[in-house]
């Protein structure tokens, strides 16, 4: 048995609430291990245990977002190329 599935249950509810920083306190004081150990572990079980489409909805390369800005770039020139041309 590895250290991310000897986790306290505490320890687990605060990181699948989101406050990982509350989760490695709570296992420093329950289990004695020092700040390093118990990062390791808090990141060990959040990595055993992430869904698999997370990296993307954490931003990934961005591209989306880039096709996204010049979509809207482009519709932006084009009604501003249809106002002056309105006139």
């Amino acid at each position: 048995m590895n250290e991310a599935t000897r986790l306290p249950a505490d320890v687990i509810a605060a990181i699948q609430a989101g406050r990982k920083i509350e989760a490695i306190k709570l296992l420093r004081q329950r289990q004695g291990c020092d700040l390093v150990q118990a990062k390791a572990a808090v990141d060990a079980y959040m990595e055993a245990h992430r869904s698999p489409g997370a990296a993307r909805r954490r931003g990934g390369s961005g591209f989306g977002s880039l096709l996204f800005a010049l979509a809207v770039a482009a519709v932006a020139y084009f009604l501003y190329a249809a106002f002056v041309a309105g006139r």
